[in-house]
Protein backbone atom coordinates (compact mmCIF):
# COMPACT_ATOMS: atom_id res chain seq x y z
CA UNK A 1 0.00 0.00 0.00
CA UNK A 2 1.84 3.76 -0.84
CA UNK A 3 2.10 6.12 1.50
CA UNK A 4 -0.75 8.38 0.14
CA UNK A 5 -3.33 6.11 0.24
CA UNK A 6 -2.79 5.17 4.05
CA UNK A 7 -3.01 8.47 4.81
CA UNK A 8 -6.25 8.92 2.80
CA UNK A 9 -7.61 5.52 4.66
CA UNK A 10 -6.29 7.54 8.31
CA UNK A 11 -8.06 10.23 6.78
CA UNK A 12 -11.52 8.75 6.21
CA UNK A 13 -10.94 6.97 9.45
CA UNK A 14 -11.33 10.21 11.47
CA UNK A 15 -13.64 11.74 9.28
CA UNK A 16 -15.95 8.38 10.18
CA UNK A 17 -15.02 9.13 13.67
CA UNK A 18 -16.07 12.95 13.52
CA UNK A 19 -19.45 11.67 11.73
CA UNK A 20 -20.28 9.48 14.60
CA UNK A 21 -19.66 12.07 17.08
CA UNK A 22 -21.46 14.41 15.57
CA UNK A 23 -24.11 11.33 15.93
CA UNK A 24 -24.02 10.82 19.51
CA UNK A 25 -23.71 14.98 20.27
CA UNK A 26 -26.54 16.39 18.60
CA UNK A 27 -27.10 20.01 19.22
CA UNK A 28 -29.92 21.77 20.81
CA UNK A 29 -32.46 21.79 17.96
CA UNK A 30 -34.19 26.03 19.07
CA UNK A 31 -30.00 27.02 19.40
CA UNK A 32 -29.71 25.33 15.63
CA UNK A 33 -32.82 26.73 13.99
CA UNK A 34 -33.19 30.22 16.15
CA UNK A 35 -36.04 29.04 17.46
CA UNK A 36 -37.86 30.05 20.98
CA UNK A 37 -40.32 27.13 21.57
CA UNK A 38 -40.52 28.96 25.10
CA UNK A 39 -43.13 31.51 23.35
CA UNK A 40 -44.81 28.97 21.60
CA UNK A 41 -48.48 28.74 23.66
CA UNK A 42 -49.02 25.56 26.01
CA UNK A 43 -51.57 23.90 23.22
CA UNK A 44 -48.51 23.92 20.82
CA UNK A 45 -45.74 23.06 22.84
CA UNK A 46 -46.54 19.18 22.10
CA UNK A 47 -45.97 20.15 18.46
CA UNK A 48 -42.56 22.21 18.94
CA UNK A 49 -40.71 20.11 16.22
CA UNK A 50 -43.25 20.85 13.95
CA UNK A 51 -43.47 24.14 14.64
CA UNK A 52 -39.79 24.59 14.63
CA UNK A 53 -39.11 22.79 10.79
CA UNK A 54 -42.36 25.97 9.84
CA UNK A 55 -40.88 28.52 11.39
CA UNK A 56 -37.29 27.81 12.49
CA UNK A 57 -34.20 29.56 10.34
CA UNK A 58 -32.16 27.35 7.73
CA UNK A 59 -29.03 26.86 7.10
CA UNK A 60 -26.62 24.70 5.56
CA UNK A 61 -26.72 20.90 6.73
CA UNK A 62 -22.56 21.72 7.33
CA UNK A 63 -23.65 23.91 10.47
CA UNK A 64 -26.23 22.03 11.63
CA UNK A 65 -23.79 18.86 11.73
CA UNK A 66 -20.71 20.56 12.45
CA UNK A 67 -19.43 19.02 9.42
CA UNK A 68 -17.97 21.15 6.84
CA UNK A 69 -18.33 20.09 3.53
CA UNK A 70 -14.57 20.26 2.46
CA UNK A 71 -13.90 17.59 4.38
CA UNK A 72 -15.18 14.98 2.12
CA UNK A 73 -12.97 14.32 0.00
CA UNK A 74 -13.69 14.73 -4.05
CA UNK A 75 -15.15 11.10 -5.43
CA UNK A 76 -12.36 10.95 -7.68
CA UNK A 77 -10.03 10.35 -5.02
CA UNK A 78 -12.02 7.62 -3.17
CA UNK A 79 -11.99 3.59 -3.94
CA UNK A 80 -14.87 1.54 -3.34
CA UNK A 81 -14.42 0.63 0.18
CA UNK A 82 -14.02 4.19 1.00
CA UNK A 83 -17.59 5.18 -1.01
CA UNK A 84 -19.46 2.44 0.67
CA UNK A 85 -18.16 3.34 4.58
CA UNK A 86 -18.36 7.18 4.17
CA UNK A 87 -22.04 6.83 2.52
CA UNK A 88 -23.21 4.87 5.41
CA UNK A 89 -21.79 6.85 7.65
CA UNK A 90 -23.27 10.17 6.01
CA UNK A 91 -26.53 8.15 6.36
CA UNK A 92 -26.34 6.96 9.58
CA UNK A 93 -25.63 10.42 10.95
CA UNK A 94 -28.60 12.51 8.98
CA UNK A 95 -30.62 9.90 10.53
CA UNK A 96 -29.92 10.99 13.68
CA UNK A 97 -30.58 14.50 12.85
CA UNK A 98 -34.39 13.19 11.85
CA UNK A 99 -32.71 13.51 8.13
CA UNK A 100 -33.93 10.70 5.23
CA UNK A 101 -32.46 10.07 2.62
CA UNK A 102 -34.33 8.17 -0.12
CA UNK A 103 -32.04 7.09 -3.61
CA UNK A 104 -33.29 4.87 -6.17
CA UNK A 105 -32.70 1.17 -5.76
CA UNK A 106 -29.50 -0.18 -6.45
CA UNK A 107 -27.91 3.17 -6.99
CA UNK A 108 -24.21 2.54 -6.73
CA UNK A 109 -22.47 4.26 -3.60
CA UNK A 110 -20.62 6.67 -6.23
CA UNK A 111 -23.94 8.45 -6.84
CA UNK A 112 -25.43 8.41 -3.46
CA UNK A 113 -21.50 9.97 -2.27
CA UNK A 114 -22.21 12.65 -5.14
CA UNK A 115 -25.73 13.53 -4.17
CA UNK A 116 -25.14 13.42 -0.04
CA UNK A 117 -21.72 15.50 -0.63
CA UNK A 118 -23.77 18.05 -2.75
CA UNK A 119 -26.49 18.63 -0.36
CA UNK A 120 -24.04 18.94 2.30
CA UNK A 121 -23.93 22.53 1.33
CA UNK A 122 -27.93 23.26 1.02
CA UNK A 123 -29.98 24.68 3.60
CA UNK A 124 -31.78 22.71 6.01
CA UNK A 125 -33.74 23.57 9.37
CA UNK A 126 -33.20 20.94 12.01
CA UNK A 127 -35.93 20.23 13.69
CA UNK A 128 -35.39 17.94 16.28
CA UNK A 129 -38.01 15.92 17.97
CA UNK A 130 -39.50 12.53 16.34
CA UNK A 131 -40.00 14.19 12.92
CA UNK A 132 -38.41 13.20 9.91
CA UNK A 133 -37.67 15.79 6.97
CA UNK A 134 -36.40 13.74 3.71
CA UNK A 135 -34.11 14.64 1.42
CA UNK A 136 -35.47 14.61 -1.96
CA UNK A 137 -32.53 14.16 -4.76
CA UNK A 138 -35.26 13.89 -7.90
CA UNK A 139 -37.45 15.87 -9.38
CA UNK A 140 -39.76 13.75 -11.32
CA UNK A 141 -38.31 14.73 -14.33
CA UNK A 142 -36.81 11.89 -16.67
CA UNK A 143 -34.83 14.69 -18.24
CA UNK A 144 -33.80 16.46 -15.42
CA UNK A 145 -32.82 13.57 -13.68
CA UNK A 146 -29.39 13.55 -11.34
CA UNK A 147 -28.81 10.02 -11.73
CA UNK A 148 -27.55 7.49 -14.62
CA UNK A 149 -30.79 6.39 -16.24
CA UNK A 150 -30.50 3.36 -15.70
CA UNK A 151 -31.02 4.20 -11.87
CA UNK A 152 -33.60 7.05 -12.45
CA UNK A 153 -37.29 5.78 -10.62
CA UNK A 154 -39.33 8.92 -12.09
CA UNK A 155 -39.42 7.44 -15.80
CA UNK A 156 -41.69 4.74 -14.09
CA UNK A 157 -43.66 7.03 -13.51
CA UNK A 158 -44.86 7.74 -17.24
CA UNK A 159 -45.50 4.67 -17.67
CA UNK A 160 -49.05 4.56 -17.96
CA UNK A 161 -48.81 0.62 -16.17
CA UNK A 162 -46.74 1.80 -13.44
CA UNK A 163 -49.76 2.33 -11.19
CA UNK A 164 -53.40 1.69 -12.33
CA UNK A 165 -56.91 1.51 -10.68
CA UNK A 166 -56.42 -2.44 -10.21
CA UNK A 167 -53.90 -2.23 -8.38
CA UNK A 168 -56.28 -0.94 -6.10
CA UNK A 169 -59.73 -2.80 -6.86
CA UNK A 170 -59.59 -5.68 -4.31
CA UNK A 171 -58.49 -3.39 -1.04
CA UNK A 172 -61.36 -2.37 0.67
CA UNK A 173 -59.97 0.88 2.58
CA UNK A 174 -60.66 2.63 -0.92
CA UNK A 175 -64.09 2.03 -1.08
CA UNK A 176 -65.70 0.07 -3.93
CA UNK A 177 -64.99 2.47 -6.96
CA UNK A 178 -61.59 2.88 -8.08
CA UNK A 179 -60.32 6.49 -7.43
Amino acid sequence: MSKSNNNLDQYIIQLIEDLRYSAQNLPDPNEVAEFDEESLPEELKMFADVERYLHGKAKKLAIVTGIETEKFPPVERLNDAHLSLLVNEMIRLLGAYGFYSGFPDKLPDEWKYRALRKKWDKEVVYAGGEGIVHFDFCSYEPDNCPFPEQYCGCKDFEDPDYLDDSDFSNDDRYGAEPF
